[in-house]
């Protein structure tokens, strides 16, 4: 008797082994993604959230079209915004009439969705900012890259190189940018530390980029001595102002803030620095042992001038 019963439970835990493992397949996904907000930013930006992801690699200006009564709005071109979800589309200048949104797109899993909505144009500048998402920085880098939170004026874009390197924007699209040397002489080297001081930028709209520095190496070793030093005028810390250090030439910049500002330098060497605070300038010869205390006087020094 105990001979069965140990046959039937033995049975009983395979069945249900069985059955555990014969769980039912994955549903492919067949809904098609629906359009469930559109909203008008200002008069160059309209932002369309989906139910689901959107493949936004198959996004392209033919996706859309806009009509007025009397017109076709060009459209630019489409990005995701904070998600791939959430599709912002750039125009030429809006009216304040009534648009026809029509359009299609496709989700992760090539479903088709189509859509029309009906929008009141915007006449509202676009008055935010653009400024920098990502970056190359630190070791092990081989290209310098930015990439911006929204679409730039291709045309705009200033920067310099230090130590001295003469480099061109490649824009990928109107948000990233590869910087490339101009000339074959002008690749990285691979034992320095090189800066990006970014200048100027602007938007698609004309609001202006807010200065910008990163560095990066080829060297997969960092770089472990800091400088620090201190920029005063009449006694008193510089709020804000630019930090340039050099050896026979520029070979790094940062910014002075609230009067104190620190560079990464590969020995403990003597090197040179300039500071600039508006109509304010002072220089001193710094090194990682000494205090490091910098005075500007009333003399406005040409920054490009230094660094270009």
């Amino acid at each position: 008797m105990s001979h069965r019963l140990a046959i039937v439970s033995f049975t009983f835990v395979l069945m249900a082994i069985v059955c555990a493992h014969k769980a039912a397949p994955i549903a492919k996904d067949r809904l098609r993604p629906r359009l469930s907000n559109v909203a008008v930013i200002n008069r160059r930006q309209i932002q369309l959230t989906f139910t689901e992801d959107i493949d936004t690699l198959s996004l392209t200006p033919d996706n859309i079209s806009i009509t007025s009564a009397s017109e076709t709005l060009g459209v630019l071109m489409l990005y995701p915004s904070l998600s791939a979800s959430e599709i912002l589309i750039v125009t030429q200048p809006m009216e304040n009439v009534a648009y026809e949104i029509r359009g299609e797109v496709l989700d992760k899993a090539e479903n088709k969705g189509t859509f029309t909505r009906r929008v009141q144009g915007s006449t509202t500048s676009d008055t935010i900012a653009p400024w920098v998402t990502r970056f190359s920085e630190g070791k092990s880098r081989h290209e310098f890259y930015l990439h911006f939170s929204e679409a730039m004026d291709t045309t705009d874009l200033t920067f310099s190189i230090m130590p001295r390197k003469e480099f061109r924007p490649e824009w990928m699209n109107h948000r990233r940018a590869l910087l490339m040397p101009a000339n074959p002489t002008d690749t990285l080297g691979s034992d320095s530390v090189y800066y990006i001081y970014v200048k100027k930028g602007s938007d698609i709209s004309g609001n202006a980029l807010k200065p910008f520095i990163t560095q990066m190496t080829h060297d997969t070793i960092s770089l472990p001595i800091t400088l620090r030093c201190k920029a005063m005028i009449d006694g008193n810390p510089v709020e804000k102002g630019l930090a340039i250090l050099s050896r026979d030439e520029p070979i790094n910049i940062t910014f002075v803030t609230a009067g104190e500002f620190t560079f990464v330098v590969p020995d403990s060497l003597e090197s040179d620095v300039l500071v600039v605070s508006d109509t304010y300038s002072g220089r001193a010869r710094v090194s990682v042992t000494a205090d490091n205390i910098i005075h500007l006087r009333p003399e406005k020094i040409d920054v490009d001038s230094i660094i270009d």
